[in-house]
Formats: C-alpha cells, structure tokens, sequence
C-alpha cells in the first residue's frame, strides 16, 4: 500500500438518490458528514424533484461543514464523488459539484462507488479482517465478501433491492416515502402469518413475488399482518443467505451496511443467528448506515484512482471496481456443509447410509420457519426420485419421517466437486454436469440451488440437494441454475470453466434460450 501524507484530508460527495451529503475524514479517521434528504408528500422520488432539491441544499450543508470544523475548501487534499450506481439527475448533482471544487482549488478528483463506500465504513468500523457483509439498501440487496483485490458479490436480490421492496409495500398502503419506517412501525402490531412466496436460490433473492402477493391482499389484511408478513418473510430470506454464505465458506465474522441495516426487526434475526451458530457480528451506528459523505470520503482516502475528470455510472457494480486496499482473500467452500439442515451417516437394512434431518432455526417466525422446513424436505424427496427418472445419478431416497423433519438416503462413495477445483478432470467433470441439467431442463424441472457444492463424483456424476428445485419450471428457474453455476465458479476464482460447462449443457435443444435468460438475469441486477 503507498505511502500518505500525513494528516490527509479527504472531501466526500454524495448524491446518489434521495440524500444529498459532505463529509470528510483525516488521515483516514472519519470526522464529520452533514446530510439534508429530499422527502417528496407523495409517492416515491421523483429524480428532477431529487436532483432540484440537491442543488439547493449542498450549498447549505457544505457552508455548515466547513464552518464546523474552520476548514477551507483547499484544505482538501482530495475531492471523492459518488458516480454510481443511482439516479442518473441526482448523481450528475453531485459529481458537478465535485468537479466544480476540483477545479476551483486544483485538487485531484476520486471516482467512488456508493455501494464500496458502504461496505468501507462497515469494514472500517467493524475492524474485521475477512468477514461477510450483507448490503441491504433501497436499491442494492447483496451477500459481498473480499475477493482478489475487489469485492466479491456471493449473491444478491434477482428483481428489486429490499429497500424498494418495502417502500413500494407502504406506498402501495398509502405512506409517503420513505415508507420502510412506516412499515417497521406497523409491523409490530402484526402477528397474523400469511401463505406468502418465499424464494431464495442459492444465495441469492427475490422479493417481486412476495411484493405482488402482499399487494393483492391490501384491503382484505389488515396494514399491520402485511408489514409483519413484509419483514419477517424478507429478513428471513436474507439472514437464510447470509447463514449459508457463512457455513459454506466457514467464515465466523460478518457485519451489515446499507439503510435497511437500521431496521430493529432485522438486527434481531440476524443477531439471533449469528448467537446460535457462534458468530462474531457488528452492526454499525445508524447515522453511518444512511447515505453519507463521509463513506465517500473514507472510499476516497483509501483508493489511489486519482483522475481529471470523471464520469457518472448509473449500473455501476460493487465488483465491478478494483480495491486495491482491501488486499487478496480466496474463499474455500467446506463439502456438505448447510445452514439449516444435519448431515450424518448411518446404517439401515444392514447398509450404510446418509439421515439428512430438517433442524429449523430459532430465529425464524416458528410457523414461518415450520413452513419452509417441511415445504423443502418435500420437495428434495420428490426432486431426487425426479432425477432418478430422468436418468441422472442422485441418492437413492429410503424412508421419510415427516414428523422428525428427516429421510434416510443411501451413501454414495464420492467426492464433492467442491473440493476437486484443481484436478486435472476439473473441466470435464463440469462438462458432464452440463450434460445432466440439460437433461434436467428438458423434463421440465430445476435445481434451484446449482454449484459445484451440490456435484458428487464417485462412480460417475451425481447431483445432489434439489430442495429449492421445481418440477414444472419455468424458463426463468433454469436461467437462474445457469446464473448460480457461473456465480459458484467466479466465487472461487473458476470463471473461465463455465464455458466447459456450457459444452455439456449445449445438448439441450432449448440451451440458446435459457443461455439468453442468463444474460436477462444478469441485466436485472442493477440499482433499481
């Protein structure tokens, strides 16, 4: 890492969406930050309101920061912006502004991610050294670790980020924006469990489903049911993310970052997780998890990426960006490891075999958490005799016991690709693997949760765990099989391997489609 002046000064813009924000830190110390929102009195933001309302009030707040700290704008050793991701009117705001100091005082410019700046102050303030981070803000819902020199999203929502999920929600009841607050407040009235959708895919979400089902029951369940079912569904589904990113990597420390973060209903999931499975957690002050120019500036401080000018990117990506900074962290999946289900041998009828037992979690809504259990051993029951059918290798299933929450499946001699990434076979194995999902595919069904920790190889390839899998899926669920294989092989530094596995899944007639469905996946994942 280079050497810094001492004492260094950074300024730091923000005005990504709704909250226009100054603020500075000092040799790398956080120092102050001044903020003024724009709160539209009805509906959601309007971008020309925002960005009108940003061109008012930076004056205002950056007269108030500098006189706080009797600073000069030349004090500044250099001027951070946010480009991105955002508002495309809000963001030119802001970035004119910093372009206008740069020139004023002739201090270099830094182009900074708004979502890098968040994860910076969390890791900042949290002091951990490799741990996970769930980013939950209105546009941005992902699961990021460190990687090689950039951050690495290990899943993230599939349609809309949580924030605009439950802002859409309040709206929808007639609450002015931001309506994530409203629906807090509401939900703790609520006690009423609906039959919502509840989807995750790996470790990645989706909230369109449950957003579109709570929309329809307005006026039939009372406000506070619909904002309980809201949270305890959402968060659910992101501390069931945030679990089995920690279990499946081993990692025993994380921290969240992003607006949602503030929300108490969440903290208590995920503090109630991380006391079962022993984790060390840290959970920012508030005032840090709203946008702010301070985690623009602190972004700043530490990026080398000095420039000239900048320009605005509206689908920026968290990993999109090199960090130099935050150094190099390869994860290593440990095979057969879950979140929620007990993996253990055993015998039956005089032959060894494997109970996989449905354990549930504590800090789940019981019903909810009972509901999703039972749903899920179901379905892997039938997925895996489906397999079979199709003429894939999966366990073979022995006995069910519905009331345990448990089946007995026979043991096969194996080893779990995971733990296979630099064998020589390497590339085929995963061109067989394409091989059985294009037979998959073409009997209709999914896998739900494809990666190279669901693949056996032992006397021939076996897929294993169907449990979030459909047996009549739609074009969409095999998009998202595609979309976790690749993710699973960029996680693990394996990227240019999915296109062996594309050699085998080409074998399906329909593999330009769903290939295509990838790309319109992919496309979704932006700040909406």
């Amino acid at each position: 890492m280079r050497e810094r002046e001492a004492d260094m000064k950074v300024l730091g813009i923000e005005s990504t969406a709704h909250t226009a924000s100054v603020g500075f830190v000092s040799d790398g110390e956080i120092v102050d930050f001044r903020s003024h929102s724009y709160r539209p009195l009805k509906g959601g933001i309007n971008p020309r309101e925002a960005a009108d309302h940003h061109r008012l009030y930076f004056p205002v707040i950056l007269d108030e920061l500098l006189n706080e700290w009797d600073l000069r704008l030349k004090d500044f050793d250099k001027i951070a912006v946010s480009t991105g991701p955002g508002l495309g009117p809000s963001l030119k705001v802001g970035v004119s502004l910093a372009r206008y100091i740069s020139l004023r005082v002739g201090k270099p410019l830094v182009s900074v991610n708004h979502g890098v700046g968040h994860l910076e102050i969390s890791r900042k303030l949290s002091g951990f050294r490799n741990p996970l981070f769930l980013y939950v803000s209105g546009g941005n819902t992902q699961l990021v670790s460190i990687g090689n020199r950039r951050y690495s999203v290990l899943g993230e929502t599939l349609d809309i980020g949580v924030g605009n999920f439950l802002d859409k929600i309040a709206r929808d009841m007639g609450y002015p924006f931001p309506g994530a607050p409203n629906i807090e407040s509401l939900a703790r009235q609520g006690e009423k469990v609906l039959s919502c959708p509840y989807v995750v895919k790996g470790m990645d979400v989706s909230f369109s489903g449950l957003y579109t089902f709570l929309k329809n029951v307005i006026g039939r369940e009372s406000p506070e049911d619909i904002a309980f079912n809201a949270q305890e569904y959402a968060f659910t589904a992101l501390a069931e993310i945030l679990e089995r990113g920690m279990a499946h990597f081993g990692i025993t420390q994380f921290s969240i970052t992003g607006g949602v973060a503030r929300n108490r209903r969440l903290r208590e999931i995920l503090s109630g997780m991380a006391e079962m499975r022993g984790y060390e957690y840290y959970f920012p002050d508030e005032r840090y998890l709203s946008d702010n120019g301070a985690m623009i500036a602190l972004a700043g401080y530490m990026s080398s990426d000095i420039r000239r000018t900048i320009n605005i990117d509206m689908n920026d990506r968290v990993d999109s960006r090199r960090v130099e900074w935050i150094g190099k962290n390869t994860l290593k999946p440990k095979a057969m490891v879950g979140g929620e289900s007990l993996v253990s041998p055993s015998r039956l009828y005089g032959m060894d075999c494997i109970i996989k037992k449905r354990t549930g979690v504590d800090y789940r809504n019981r019903m909810i958490d009972r509901r999703i259990s039972t749903a899920r051993l179901k379905r892997e029951v039938k997925m895996l005799a489906a397999l079979k059918n199709a003429g894939i290798n999966a366990p073979t299933v022995l006995f069910v016991d519905l009331d345990d929450m448990e089946f007995v499946m026979d043991k096969i001699d194996s080893r779990n690709l995971s733990t296979l990434l630099n064998d020589k076979n390497f590339g085929n194995y995963l061109r067989e693997a394409g091989k059985n999902i294009a037979k998959l595919h073409d009997r209709g069904m999914s896998h739900g949760d494809l990666n190279v920790g669901n693949i056996l190889i032992g006397d021939g390839l076996f897929i294993i765990d169907p449990s979030m899998g459909e047996l009549n899926a739609e074009d969409e669920d095999m998009g998202v099989d595609l979309h976790l294989m690749k993710k699973s092989l960029e996680t693990l530094g394996k990227k240019r391997y999915y296109e062996s596995f594309l050699e085998g899944y080409r074998k399906y007639k329909r593999s330009s489609l769903i290939i295509r469905k990838v790309k319109e996946i992919e496309g979704r994942r932006r700040y909406t």
